[in-house]
């Protein structure tokens, strides 16, 4: 079946509402939902806001984790592994000379829960070392494998070194012909460690309309256009309930306490889903046959969490759009943009480098009337992060991102001055990340105001060297 085939023009062709996307539309904006698939019926429907666009490549941070997840059950299903084969016996070219010997209780099955046991350290410390595998095994296991909740993201890398052992190739390299090909993904980029090693626990770069496609797959209990790509005994353990993840001491938002499958979220109203930081989400309904996933540059995703449930709600229970309506939501979607700064053409100023305290620095540099550079340092950063602006047109640029492994990120930048004010915006046209500025001039330098998905947020008084 061709992607165009496949393709819906509407919500109706795929007997949902297309009410519910006018209920929906304000808050994708406001939250800052980059691009959105609907998926039903073995069709899809995309939309995205500009620039964003449904066929590019988004970083998937811990949405990776469920990629990872179908392929250590494909390695399962294939022989090469055991949910019970144990971290140990699998790379036991890993291991520290002194080891906790408790790691021999650590399973795939345990990994894959993220009911592992490891100290929590083991999800972060060892993120700056070269052999990551090496670094993690060097914690000690601090509760009973099997009994105690702990999301640990290098957890999952090693449920990808285990796939990588027993196959002899790149997570990426084995799900080519296994999962990506056979749903029709290009060959896609995941971030390596230090080693070559795909990161396996984020790093995966897919589109949104590649996540429908898998979206999908889950909804045909792993078929795919009459091929079966992952097992009925994987995905019965996979999807449902392994753990227990409610903390009472720690009050998190419903949608992160309802249990954890393999590399899955349990979700309210029978629902699950993987998910990535900044609004990465494949949401799947199964009793509904539904799902809904988007790409995303937002912090709140609780508030994200709400509104996907409303729209899956109101797309079944709300009735179809009128031919007027219909006309005006079509008007909607395609002037969905993020919002340019605004100018008025008025003189740039502030040129030169300014002390924010606390170790931070920035400095402004005038090019022309039609290009601003700007560039920040922290006490932690090893080089300053450096943005150009466009004013005419924006400038395309390339970011160095401050994640392990993660390559560069193409950029959008502008700005414009109005009312004395600049403002400068850079987005991340591949990634969720975007930087807002605002820069006013006062007496003794400047004030500058940031809002940012990634980067800091606040305001500065800037002083001039």
């Amino acid at each position: 079946m061709s992607n165009e085939t496949w393709q819906a023009k509407n919500l109706h062709e795929m007997g949902l509402s297309d009410r519910a996307l006018f209920n929906f539309i304000p808050k994708m904006e406001r939250l800052g939902i980059c691009t959105l698939a609907i998926v039903k019926n073995d069709k899809y429907f995309t939309m995205g806001v500009k620039p964003w666009h449904v066929s590019h490549p988004h970083t998937l941070f811990s949405l990776s984790k469920s990629f990872c997840s179908m392929a250590a059950g494909m390695t399962v299903e294939e022989g090469l592994l055991s949910y019970s084969d144990t971290v140990t016996d699998v790379l036991s070219d890993s291991l520290p000379e002194d080891y906790d010997p408790a790691l021999h209780e650590v399973s795939l099955h345990h990994l894959l829960s993220m009911s592992s046991g490891l100290h929590e350290g083991s999800d972060q410390d060892p993120r700056k070392e070269t052999d990551l595998a090496r670094a993690i095994l060097s914690y000690p296991v601090v509760y009973e494998p099997g009994t105690h909740f702990h999301y640990n993201t290098m957890g999952t890398y090693l449920i990808g070194r285990m796939v990588s052992k027993r196959t002899g190739m790149s997570l990426r390299d084995y799900l080519m012909p296994r999962l990506f090909e056979p749903l029709g993904i290009q060959k896609p980029q995941w971030d390596c460690c230090p080693m070559g090693y795909n990161l396996a626990g984020y790093g995966l770069h897919l589109s949104v309309t590649d996540l429908a496609k898998t979206a999908q797959l889950l909804l045909n209990r792993g078929v795919y256009q009459g091929k079966r790509l992952l097992s009925e005994d994987y995905l019965s353990r996979a999807c449902v309930k392994q753990i227990d993840n409610y903390n009472p001491d720690q009050p998190d938002h419903a949608d992160w306490t309802q249990g954890y499958g393999y590399q899955f979220w349990m979700a309210r109203k029978g629902r699950f889903r993987g998910d990535g930081m900044y609004g990465q989400v494949m949401m799947i309904d199964p009793n509904a046959r539904l799902a809904v996933c988007c790409t995303a540059g937002l912090n709140p995703m609780g508030d994200q969490m709400d509104a996907i449930h409303a729209l899956m709600d109101e797309l079944t229970a709300l009735p179809a759009a009128d031919e007027k309506e219909m006309t005006k939501l079509t008007g909607r979607i395609m002037n969905l943009t993020e919002r340019l700064p605004e100018d008025r053409n008025e003189p740039l100023f502030g040129e030169g480098s300014y002390d924010a305290g606390e170790g931070r620095g920035f400095r402004l540099e005038i090019l022309d009337e039609n290009t601003l550079r700007v560039m920040f340092t922290t006490p932690d950063m090893n080089v300053p992060l450096c943005f150009t602006f466009g004013r005419k047109e924006a400038h395309r640029g390339e970011f160095n991102s401050f994640v392990l492994g993660e390559g560069t990120q193409p950029y959008l930048g502008r700005f414009g001055v109005k009312d004395g004010v600049i403002r400068a915006h850079a987005l991340m046209h591949y990634a969720p990340y975007k930087v807002k500025l605002r820069i006013n001039a006062e007496d003794e330098g400047l004030k500058l105001q940031v809002r940012s998905i990634g980067l800091d947020n606040g305001t500065y008084r800037l002083k001039k060297y």
